[in-house]
């Protein structure tokens, strides 16, 4: 399979999972007239707010989640593959949450799941520090899986700064790795289009970032302009803080072309 349809939804989450699930909803609707092999949302498709006590009081299990609950249903009944960027979750026995990327196939079935290993501790300015260490566990595995036999690696947000991450699994045979996100608006601003367009060139992979839009609970705000970057480095689709939704057709064979030229990732 040379051609690969994805479908990137950009949106401005609501307060609760609830509100998002049929938001999303709405989006999956509007994505299948493009016919995608792969709908794709940003992190925090659940629920997103700077206020931690609100979070652990409206976040749910996964069993009780909403949102899943809602795409395992729409994938089956519309035949499309899903991927949550990523669902915010209480787990059994546990006082922190788990930031987890989820792959829905077209049974409706989660297929596979990533836990986000590196999480998102700065201090951007004196208004806008991040611990989400306090609130979250950290995952601790690279997870990658197939879609219509395209391999896929999944990454969350933050790892983004993280190169070694996307190096080991473009070597484990990775075509197109996911960053769904939630970047802040300042370092949204300074480094989203550079990072993202990096990991694909250093990699000769496409590089779907799915980012989420606007102004969230608390005030939160959020920076958008996903975009898709080919492995030449190529931003091949792109859009900017409003809500939307990115189709694009990729060309998987331009991924064995550009290695020929330059063979990096077989080098180190």
């Amino acid at each position: 399979m040379s051609k690969f349809r994805i479908s990137q939804i950009q949106f401005q989450a609501n307060s609760t999972p609830l509100e998002n699930s049929l938001l999303l909803e709405n989006f999956f609707i509007k994505s299948l007239k493009f016919k995608p092999d792969l709908i794709c949302t940003p992190e925090c498709s659940n629920i997103i707010t700077g206020d931690k006590k609100y979070l652990f009081n409206n976040a749910t299990y996964e069993l009780d989640c909403p949102v899943l609950k809602k795409t395992k249903i729409f994938a089956k009944e519309n035949n499309v593959n899903i991927n949550l960027g990523s669902l915010l979750l209480k787990t059994k026995g546990k006082k922190k949450l788990i930031n987890r990327s989820f792959l829905i196939n077209k049974k409706g079935k989660v297929q596979t799941y990533y836990d986000k290993i590196h999480l998102f501790d700065v201090n951007i300015d004196s208004r806008e520090k991040y611990r989400e260490s306090n609130s979250f566990l950290k995952g601790n595995k690279l997870v990658s899986s197939k879609v219509n036999g395209i391999k896929i690696g999944f990454s969350i947000c933050y790892d983004l700064r993280f190169p070694n991450m996307y190096r080991q699994l473009s070597k484990q045979g990775a075509q197109i790795i996911l960053i769904p996100a939630a970047f802040t608006v300042p370092t949204g601003k300074a480094h989203w289009k550079t990072l993202v367009r990096a990991r694909a060139i250093e990699n000769s992979i496409f590089v779907i970032a799915t980012n989420m839009c606007g102004v969230h609970h608390s005030n939160r705000k959020t920076y958008g302009h996903s975009m898709l970057f080919d492995p030449w480095g190529n931003m091949i689709n792109n859009s900017l803080s409003k809500p939307t939704i990115l189709n694009t057709s990729l060309d998987l064979s331009q991924i064995l072309k550009i290695r020929k030229k330059i063979s990096s990732l077989n080098e180190d």
